[in-house]
């Protein structure tokens, strides 16, 4: 068997990092003792941890094990049940986002707090009334600039954030974080939704921010990120450290193995796909333009691929170029203006989200809190969305609440998201459970067809793992899917074939046993013949 792609991935980074760590006044903060439930859930319980000065400390552990709960008591936007927190040796009283920034903590957080209303200028505005009422624009813009400029990042100041694809959201985040004084930076899953080329770039940026003297808390699920990036790790398994230990002493099979425990070490390895022969017609696209929203140009061309029953498609490309238009186009979302869209060998037009259940067409959105849940209901009616309407659950026109719960909790367990008390919040689970819960809902009813959009975003190895053996098992059932991915390791362990999208053409439908260095030459804009060429002259 093949490990899974998020150890595979470890190999494209540089491991020879060294730190310039101050061992005479070693720790600017200490976690003591923290603890934090969530009504009968404990979260948090009895953690404690150093952050040195001048070291990028990660924190690891699979989702639900408490990594961004204590993120957010060290931010100030929850509050833990007992513990305490001290910054320079003497202890600090964080309510509130302003008095942790006032301790000198910033944060990057892995679910943007941005207003999509407002452009991107008005938003690194408002992180900077931070620091008082009088706010001067002019300077919070020329630091801006000086930060993009270290990242080679094009920010557009004037455009709504509502506008930007993901990628660019994610980046505002960041640089919105970076615009404060502050001593300690945490970051929340940051690179997320970046490309290769991007994440080595914010690499470069993060080491340069350690070395002038900041010292960073980096929570990843990439093992390849945490390898390559810092100094030490402590891991977390529902919500115990269970482990802290120097970079250089161990490897990502140990973290790996750390975090999921010895038990669960048979989720760590995947088989790689050896593609598989289509059963019968399962959708196609044929010929597909259609417009960019407010625009007069095309966001997508002449974009035509075929997906048979028992067959995973993958489509990859550097974020913002098509990605979210097919997306939306394949879900109803959006309307092509010619083309032919052809479900089980029938012709469809103008795809409704409303007709999609009765296709046999199952979503997994790219965004779980914004597309995929209603974060306000509960766990138990965010699971039976799709039940509501099933006249088996009803019984003289009133719910059967009685058979709800029970379908509930199946799906709960089937699905292992783990909460004792469905009638929780959703919004109280970790994003990995969160995911589940998508997961679930998508494919509990043995769709013919799926369509999944980044389905492991923000997962650790353990959950992508997962959510992976969920999707070949629907594979092997005979659904036909269409996976849209910018990680590219998750493409190439699921797809049976691979559809390069750039600019809003299909440039490639390739195999993919193909290497990365070429898959990602295509994903540049070269050629088939380009890249081929350029690979036998490395």
């Amino acid at each position: 068997m093949a490990r899974t792609p998020l150890l595979r991935a470890v190999r494209v980074y540089n491991l020879n990092v060294s730190s310039p760590l101050d061992v005479e006044n070693p720790d600017l903060l200490s976690v003591r003792s923290v603890t934090k439930f969530y009504g009968k859930n404990c979260v948090l319980d009895n953690v404690s941890f150093t952050l040195k000065r001048g070291e990028i400390h990660a924190l690891l552990g699979e989702n639900g094990a408490g990594k961004t709960t204590l993120m957010n008591v060290l931010r100030g936007l929850t509050q833990p049940n007992s513990g305490q927190i001290i910054i320079d040796g003497a202890p600090v009283q964080i309510k509130t986002p302003l008095d942790s920034s006032r301790s000198g903590i910033g944060m990057v957080h892995q679910h943007f707090l941005l207003v999509p209303a407002f452009t991107v200028e008005e938003n690194l505005i408002l992180a900077g009334q931070q620091h008082g009422f009088l706010i001067d624009q002019r300077s919070i813009k020329a630091k801006a600039d000086q930060i993009c400029t270290k990242l080679a990042w094009n920010i557009p100041y004037t455009s709504r954030v509502s506008d930007l694809t993901v990628g660019v959201q994610q980046r505002v985040e960041i640089l919105k974080a970076l615009l404060g004084d502050a001593r300690i930076v945490l970051f929340d899953e940051p690179t997320a939704v970046l490309t290769p080329n991007e994440v080595d770039d914010l690499l470069v940026v993060l080491r340069a921010l350690r070395d002038e003297g900041r010292s960073l808390v980096f929570v990843s699920h990439k093992l390849g990120e945490v390898m390559a990036l810092c100094d030490r790790v402590t891991v977390l398994r529902r919500g115990h450290v269970v482990g802290q230990v120097a970079v250089s002493d161990t490897s990502p099979a140990d973290l790996a193995r750390r975090m999921v425990g010895d038990d669960s070490a048979e989720l760590l390895d995947e088989e790689m796909s050896v593609g598989t022969t289509p059963r019968g017609p399962g959708i196609s696209v044929s010929r597909i333009e259609a417009p960019r929203t407010g625009k007069d140009d095309v966001a997508l061309r002449d974009v035509t691929f075929d997906v048979g029953a028992g067959q995973i498609l993958g489509v990859a490309g550097v974020d913002g170029n098509g990605q979210e238009e097919l997306f939306e186009l394949l879900v109803g979302l959006r309307k092509y203006s010619s083309g032919t869209i052809s479900v089980a060998g029938a012709a469809v037009t103008n795809l409704r989200p409303s007709s999609l259940t009765q296709l046999g067409i199952a979503v997994i959105p790219p965004d779980r809190q914004r597309q995929g849940l209603a974060l306000s209901m509960s766990i138990r009616d965010n699971l039976l969305f799709d039940e509501i309407g099933d006249k088996r659950n009803r019984r003289l026109g009133i719910l059967a609440n009685r058979r709800l719960d029970k379908l509930a909790l199946q799906l709960r367990d089937e699905f292992d998201v783990r909460t004792p008390d469905i009638s929780l919040p959703v919004s109280s689970l970790s994003g990995g459970n969160q995911q589940k819960i998508v997961i679930a809902r998508a494919l509990s009813k043995k769709p013919a067809i799926v369509l999944a959009a980044s389905p492991t975003r923000g997962l650790d190895v353990a959950a992508a793992a997962y959510v992976h053996a969920k999707l070949r098992k629907c594979r092997d059932d005979g659904a036909a899917i269409i996976l849209i991915s910018t990680e590219l390791d998750e493409v190439t362990a699921l797809a049976d074939k691979i559809a390069i999208l750039y600019e809003g053409r299909i440039a490639a439908i390739v195999t993919p046993k193909m290497s990365r260095k070429q898959l990602g030459l295509l994903m540049g804009g070269k050629s088939l013949q380009e890249s081929g060429k350029m690979v036998e002259g490395s």
